[in-house]
């Protein structure tokens, strides 16, 4: 490629070419030397006594290695091999110290991320939630059942903190009655009629926590707002002139139901009919057991006002805050990247509707949770949010953590929507980490490879923050099966966030799109896709954003029995207008509106000629001869495989944007070998990433004719003038560009968009 010069002419020119000149020369600048913002600023765990000496050593020996910021993460003492942070969380000399770390950040240009608590989970505020505030701790839904047989009077005295239903049911007919109605002054009186009764008592309790103090009611605002004022504010009162610069962002963890998948909340039956317009209370049985045909839509009903309540709660006051301040919030529930949301987070993207920064959480080991992490991207994506966070490699095992795997983790990410590190972590006292690994300048194996990973990170960040996402295939996320499907006390005793129907197979879609058939795509929330955000026209669906606007050609409906049918009616109308949809595993044949079964039915049989409820447990080949005159096309695979999907999508979506004429296969699948496709300030950006041991010699065809350039980002070298050809297919014009990876390396493509 010929690099554009500067050009002077006399009139108008003189002033465009200028600028066009000077954005170029300042990202290649940028890119070969990142600036401090884009750079990983890491957890910094308090495992001791704070020193102001202490601090500044720790501080200063970070920034040598590329570090640009920290979070102070105050620790709750465990026990003596687990010490905690000294002096005491928001006691006067803590903030004393904590001015200290203000002082070096401002004296080196640093960034301090304000994380909120004392250990996590937020929500404690040190303890002073449980010690001021007892009325507003977590509570949990439990169920007491009675078995009885009238007539007689019941009487009982109801435990806990207040009866949110009592039901009776006739053991032989399964007749319901809700008799929540006879409560009175804590004690329930009921006549029984003739028969076999089981009687249903659902109080709301207080919970104890897995901590050492008492967690707040995420759900309860009041709560929230108790606890900005104890923990938010006082940080305001004493650091608040180094909002904006020193402090720009702040961090909460883990809120939401880990360890507590019963969560509840005193306003729950008020928000549930609100939302669905009737009483909850003759319902609560479906929480735990099938109560017949309605059990799915009133479960959907139940889950769906959780995840409104905990989305209006501490995520949504929070980020108000943050805002009010000139401050963005990020952080994370508990398995946001789990298969099911409904235990661990409500509703993975109604958490993040207000978050600034949304962020998602790779912990536990390598590869643990990949094939979920697009959930928090696509929601990031959905809400036009241009920066998405990770907090990473947080309890993988140190035996196994080295200085590749640093690269690993970060560039599966980066090709997932992550553009913001913070790593996990530093600690205060480098010889008593007890959440290995120790990624820090006291890690003797990772040291020096720090500073050229920060390198690293910084410029992937900055190529990646902003622009938009070209992603043509939008996945529908079946949060109604998940919800549907979900019951409290799962017979199977299932770990929390992964009790999921048989035929719940989205993340395996996911997976295989992602790392194998390698076609980009966004998660589409099945409630959201009927905001006008998104809009249908000439076979496309269109998220509708300012900056990161997405079109889809093809719309996948995963593995599900159960759909909202407004979702699946203007996924209809998508495939009226000439639009491609396939479906794997299951069609589904039940609706999240009561009584609308029938409709669900005969939609799904007009689009895939196929009746959903009988046949498709009959099916084995693909589904595929239902077109329409709009050139609508719809292909059901009832069992799918890679392989299936990679076919069809080459036969149904022959343009996409990025295509591998020779599709790499890895040997393993330790790492993968991805690309992400992004347009920022009229540039194409591609992101190719090796996280695996192996070579990779491939050809990319990348949509249209372009002039490329290879930026590297371990070295910020840039090549330009690179070989490629234009080849076509199917009359769309390409470039053919080869690329060469090594183990664990990874490397950006760019162009001009024309």
């Amino acid at each position: 490629m010929t690099r554009m010069k500067p050009l002077f002419f006399i009139i108008g020119g003189l002033l465009i070419g200028s600028i066009i000149c000077s954005c170029q020369t300042q990202l290649e600048s940028d890119f070969k030397n990142p600036p401090n913002s884009y750079k990983p600023m890491p957890f910094w765990h308090i495992n001791g006594a704070l020193t102001k000496e202490g601090i500044r050593k720790q501080m200063l020996d970070a920034k040598a290695v590329g570090f640009t910021g920290v979070s102070l993460l105050p620790l709750a003492e465990k026990s003596p091999t687990r010490p905690g942070t000294s002096p005491q969380f928001l006691s006067e000399n803590y903030f004393e110290r904590y001015q200290d770390m203000m002082d070096v950040a401002e004296e080196q240009d640093m960034e301090i991320i304000l994380y909120d608590d004392n250990d996590f989970p937020s929500g404690m505020a040190g303890g002073k939630m449980e010690q001021l505030y007892p009325k507003h701790t977590m509570k949990r839904l439990d169920k007491i059942e009675i078995e009885i047989e009238g007539p007689l009077i019941f009487n009982q005295k109801i435990p806990g903190i207040q009866l949110m239903s009592a039901v009776a049911i006739h053991k032989e007919t399964n007749e319901r009655i809700d008799i929540s109605s006879f409560e009175k002054n804590g004690r329930i009186s009921w006549s029984v009629p003739q028969g076999q009764w089981t009687i249903m008592l659902f109080p709301l309790m207080k919970d104890d926590f897995h901590k050492k103090y008492l967690c707040m009611d995420f759900m309860d605002t009041v709560a929230v707002r108790h606890m900005i004022n104890e923990t938010y504010e006082k940080y305001k009162e004493r650091f608040g002139q180094y909002f904006g610069n020193r402090i720009k962002t702040t961090f909460f963890d883990d809120v939401g139901f880990w360890k507590h998948p019963r969560n509840w909340t005193g306003t729950f039956n008020q928000k549930f009919e609100e939302l669905n317009g009737f009483d909850p209370r003759p319902y609560y049985p479906a929480l735990w057991y099938d109560i017949g045909p309605e059990t799915e839509a009133i479960r959907n009903a139940f889950f769906n006002t959780r995840a409104e309540l905990l989305a209006e709660g501490f995520p949504k006051l929070v980020a108000q805050w943050n805002e009010e301040n000139g401050l963005r919030s990020t952080g994370h529930p508990p398995g946001n990247y789990d298969p099911t949301p409904i235990d661990m987070n409500a509703d993975i993207f109604k958490f993040y509707r207000y978050t600034q920064i949304p962020l998602t959480d790779a912990i536990i080991g390598y590869q643990f949770g990949q094939n979920g992490h697009k959930l928090i991207s696509s929601a990031a994506d959905y809400y036009d949010r241009p920066l998405v966070s990770t907090e990473i490699y947080g309890a993988y095992k140190e035996a196994h953590f080295d200085s590749l795997m640093l690269y690993r983790s970060v560039m599966d990410l980066f090709v997932r929507g992550v553009n913001m590190v913070i790593p996990h972590g530093m600690w205060y006292n480098p010889k008593k980490v007890y959440i290995a690994p120790l990624v820090s300048p006291y890690s003797a194996k990772l040291k020096d490879a720090l500073p050229a990973y920060s390198e690293y990170v910084g410029r992937s960040s900055l190529m990646l923050q902003g622009g938009r996402k070209v992603a043509e295939i939008g996945v529908l996320y079946p949060f109604e099966e998940l919800a549907g499907w979900f019951r409290f006390d799962n017979p199977d005793n299932v770990r929390q966030g992964f009790y999921i129907s048989p035929i719940t197979d989205y993340q395996i879609i996911s997976g295989w799109l992602t790392n194998d058939i390698r076609r980009d795509f966004t998660f589409v929330h099945p409630e959201l896709f009927l905001d006008k955000k998104y809009s249908i026209r000439d076979g496309l669906v269109r998220l509708n954003n300012q900056e990161n606007f997405q079109e889809y050609k093809v719309m996948i409906m995963t593995g599900s029995k159960i759909i909202s049918l407004k979702t699946l009616e203007k996924l209809k109308s998508f495939y009226d207008k000439g639009g491609t949809v396939i479906a794997t595993t299951q069609l589904p044949y039940k609706s999240t509106e009561l009584g609308k079964d029938t409709e669900v039915i005969s939609i799904i049989k007009e689009m895939f000629n196929v009746t959903p409820k009988e046949d498709t447990k009959l099916l084995s080949a693909i589904q595929n001869n239902n077109n329409n005159t709009q050139g609508g096309k719809t292909i059901f695979i009832p069992q799918p495989t890679k392989e299936q999907l990679e076919n069809v999508l080459k036969e149904y979506q022959t343009d996409a944007d990025v295509l591998f004429p020779d599709n790499p296969i890895l040997g393993s699948d330790f790492g993968k070998f991805s690309y992400l496709h992004k347009i920022k300030e009229r540039k194409n950006i591609y992101l190719f990433t090796n996280s695996s041991n192996e070579d990779i010699t491939t050809k990319v065809w990348l949509r249209g004719k372009i002039v490329p350039e290879l930026w590297n980002p371990h070295t910020g070298k840039i090549t330009s003038d690179i070989k490629h050809t234009y080849v076509k297919r199917n009359a769309i014009d390409y470039t053919e560009v080869d690329i060469h990876l090594l183990p664990v390396k990874s490397i950006f493509i760019l162009a001009d968009q024309k």
